[in-house]
C-alpha cells in the first residue's frame, strides 16, 4: 500500500531531525562531549577571520576554539589558581585545548582531513592540546587519519549568528612534540557525540579594528 506523499514528507522529516541532535537548550556549557568514554565539556568561540580586503558577508568558514580546565592525569597538584567551571569564567585556569580551522559556515558535513588541507598556514590544523600549569603543551595530538574523523554544521541563523553543530574526530598523538604525559593519558584523543551551540565572534586581523560577538 503506498503512502500519501504528505506522510512520507514528514517521515523524512522527523528521521533528519532524530538524526542530527541538538545541545540541550538549559545546557550550562555551549560545548559537551565524550572524550575517551568521560564527559568532557567547555566553552567554544566561533571565529569568523576579515582579511583587509574582505566584507564579513563574503567570509564562508570558521575556526572553532574550545577551552576547559577539566583535570587529567599527570596535570599537576596545583594549577595556580584552580578553577573547575568550564572556563565558562574567562579567569579560567585552562588544562584542554581543542580547535578545528577553516569549517565551511553552511549546513552540511566536512571531513576534517580536507579542512586541514585548506590550512593557508603550515601548523594550522586540526588538533587537541592537554596544556600545562605554565601554558605549555604536556600532550598534543592532531588529526591523522583514523575514522571518525567529522564535523557538522546543522544550523546557521545568518541574521543572530548562532551556529550549531556536531562533531566526532579521533585524534592521533602528535610524535613532533615531546610527550610529558606519556602513559598516563591515552595515545588517541577519541571525541564522540559533541555538540556545540556558538554565537559567531567577528575578528578582524592584525592592522584592523576588532569587535566581538556576544552570547
Amino acid at each position: 500500500m503506498k503512502l500519501p506523499v504528505c506522510i512520507v514528507l514528514l517521515l523524512i522529516i522527523s528521521a533528519g531531525c532524530a538524526r542530527w541532535p541538538s545541545l540541550p537548550a538549559e545546557s550550562r556549557f555551549n560545548v559537551t562531549a565524550t572524550l575517551n568514554d568521560s564527559a568532557w565539556y567547555g566553552t567554544g568561540r566561533i571565529l569568523r577571520l576579515k582579511e583587509q580586503d574582505q566584507s564579513f558577508e563574503d567570509i564562508r568558514s570558521f575556526n572553532l576554539l574550545v577551552s576547559t580546565d577539566i583535570d587529567y592525569p599527570g596535570m599537576g597538584s596545583a594549577p595556580n589558581p584552580k578553577t573547575d567551571n568550564g572556563c565558562t569564567d574567562p579567569q579560567c585556569t585552562q588544562s584542554q585545548s581543542l580547535l578545528i580551522y577553516n569549517v565551511p559556515l553552511r549546513k552540511g558535513r566536512s571531513r576534517i582531513s580536507r579542512l586541514d588541507k585548506r590550512s593557508s598556514y603550515k601548523h594550522e590544523v586540526a588538533g587537541f592540546t592537554y596544556v600545562g600549569n605554565s601554558g605549555g603543551m604536556k600532550k598534543h595530538y592532531t588529526y591523522q587519519g583514523l575514522r571518525p574523523g567529522w564535523i557538522r554544521v546543522t544550523r546557521f541563523d545568518k541574521a543572530s549568528g548562532w551556529v550549531e553543530g556536531c562533531f566526532s574526530v579521533a585524534f592521533s598523538k602528535d610524535t613532533r612534540v615531546k610527550d610529558r604525559l606519556s602513559g598516563k593519558v591515552p595515545d588517541i584523543a577519541h571525541f564522540r557525540n559533541g555538540l556545540f551551540r556558538i554565537r559567531i565572534t567577528d575578528v578582524y586581523l592584525p592592522g584592523q579594528q576588532s569587535r566581538r560577538g556576544t552570547d
